[in-house]
């Protein structure tokens, strides 16, 4: 029986195969310097941001008329000193937006040492009387304060029917084309410059509403041709004497307008 040849193995073999098997990989070395650079270039950045350099000397508002800056700067916590680049913008643009008369808030940093407070506020449109206090609502029924007396000539509505109310919410009325007459009113009021004079609105009907006017009842009937109504009144009430009593239809137009004097 013939003899198997073994295969011979040399020590330069062995240590080829040793080495493929265990080399392991070599990590890249890193470059000290720069390491140290990098560290050297944040040393510096932070040096600026934290400086007084970036330390705020100017707090600005714009769009604001219910707001004083002072009063927008103090919700915020922020004060003169205040680092312009590290202070919480976000947040405190929330803080803002919680406020049922700001509508959007949005806060700029103007290189290197002024705050910009942008706001949007929204308008008290009229007031609702309810258990002894007013209601303050703007053009979309929306409650922004209430207070016991009111400060701008603006409408007094009465006949609106909800028990609670929630600030910074829309009135929950159960008669909504009642709150619908109010917001229009209110809006044409505006448009005719009529927000000097105090106007009473009863809108417990809203197809038969009335108004009041110093010491003169003004039948408005109902919303059918209400910018032409509520521009006539304007203008008669402004030929009108405070101390006067009185009446005025404006229920239909086409018929002649006359002032009834009460006696």
């Amino acid at each position: 029986m013939a003899l198997k040849k073994k295969k011979r193995i040399d020590n330069a073999e062995i240590l080829e195969e040793l080495d493929y098997y265990e080399r392991t990989p070599r990590g890249r070395k890193i470059n000290s310097k720069f390491v140290i650079g990098f560290l050297m270039l944040i040393i510096v950045i932070a040096g600026v941001l934290f400086s007084p350099l970036f330390a705020v000397k100017e707090i600005r508002a714009e769009g604001a008329e219910h707001f004083t800056t002072t009063e927008l700067a103090e919700m915020i916590s922020l004060a003169h000193g205040d680092n312009l680049i590290l202070f919480g913008k976000g947040k405190a643009e929330k803080i803002l937006e919680q406020d049922p008369y700001i509508a959007e808030a949005k806060l700029k940093a103007q290189l290197p040492n002024t705050m910009v407070i942008q706001v949007k506020e929204r308008k008290a449109r009229g007031y609702v009387s309810f258990m002894g206090a007013y209601l303050y609502i703007d053009e979309e029924g929306r409650v922004l304060e209430t207070q016991t007396t009111y400060h701008e000539a603006l409408p007094i509505v009465t006949g609106l029917k909800f028990d609670s109310f929630l600030l910074g919410e829309v009135l929950p009325v159960e008669n909504k084309d009642s709150l619908q007459v109010v917001l229009q009113m209110s809006q044409l009021m505006k448009k005719y410059n009529l927000l000097d004079i105090v106007v009473e609105i009863d809108v417990t009907d809203p197809k038969d509403v009335y108004a009041n006017v110093n010491k003169v009842l003004i039948h408005l009937g109902d919303m059918k041709d209400a910018d032409q109504k509520v521009r006539i009144m304007g203008e008669i009430m402004k030929t009108i004497p405070k101390e006067d009593r009185g009446t005025l239809d404006l229920r239909d137009l086409n018929k002649p307008i006359i002032f009834q004097y009460l006696t």
